[in-house]
């Protein structure tokens, strides 16, 4: 179980402090879908780089607990924490061009980061590498192994995102916006793919996004964030059929709205 217990993140800004993040509480469970949902500046995104403790510079976490199967990772060293972030948790980052390093080919990333995480070195990681390539829908993946980043489309680094987070066998996988710099078609391929791997691994997955029409396909369980704070908690088809909290509703018309309009 992975649980997040009254976190609150405080920016120092130029205009004094921001508390981006105000005593929020969710749980995850192996297996689960948590959609986490609001609009840009809400702190959703905070969310996941508190939970993997990847904050800016300016930022801190100044209360509340995260713990991973009873693991407190707030408390643990630096060096403790590495084995956590990508062993543990996986992220895939909204962007994957700025994500994956531009002069280094997509193989060596990912051997990078399976011997990083996994026991396997050498040959055992390269091959590794190539079967969740495979895994992930790259054609030709023994050859796409050898290929820069540049060379490859916005939907391809994504999928290569998802296969070097998943072939380090993380428990749980966040997913911030991952497919807002796709097109539909890539978008709805790349959701079929995390929905299918997150039921063979077992993943628990943490959705953050402000589409609510990902989420009607992907979710177990939605919670609504307004304001650094979470207004409204809900499984899914409860949450789509009859929302409490008012924003949660102007979303769901706005979404409506959007659909007839198209």
């Amino acid at each position: 179980m992975l649980e997040i217990k009254d976190i609150k993140v405080e920016l120092d800004a130029e205009a004094g402090l921001v508390r981006a993040i105000d005593g929020m509480r969710l749980t995850l469970a192996r297996g689960e879908t948590f959609a986490l949902v609001g609009e840009s500046g809400c702190g959703k995104s905070m969310t996941a780089l508190a939970l993997m403790r990847l904050l800016p510079e300016n930022g801190r976490i100044a209360a509340g607990a995260i713990q991973v199967d009873g693991q407190d990772v707030l408390a643990l060293p630096e060096a403790s924490m590495r084995g956590v972030r990508g062993g543990r948790i996986g992220m895939i980052f909204q962007e994957p061009s700025t994500s994956l390093n531009p002069v280094m080919k997509v193989g060596a990333q990912m051997v990078e980061a399976i011997e990083t995480h996994t026991p396997l070195r050498g040959a055992a990681a390269r091959a590794k590498a190539i079967e969740w390539l495979r895994k992930v829908g790259i054609p030709e993946p023994e050859r796409r192994f050898d290929d820069y980043p540049f060379r490859m489309s916005g939907g391809q680094k994504q999928r290569v995102m998802i296969a070097m987070t998943l072939a380090c066998e993380p428990d749980y996988l966040v997913a911030d916006e991952p497919t807002t710099a796709l097109d539909v078609t890539i978008q709805a391929q790349v959701l079929d793919l995390l929905k299918q791997l997150q039921a063979e691994q077992g993943l628990g997955l943490l959705l953050i996004t402000h589409d609510l029409a990902v989420v009607s396909g992907m979710a177990h369980r939605v919670a609504l964030m307004y304001a650094g704070q979470i207004v409204e908690e809900a499984p899914a088809a409860d949450f789509f059929a009859s929302p409490r909290h008012p924003y949660a509703q102007a979303l769901l018309d706005r979404k409506s709205t959007r659909l007839n309009s198209s």
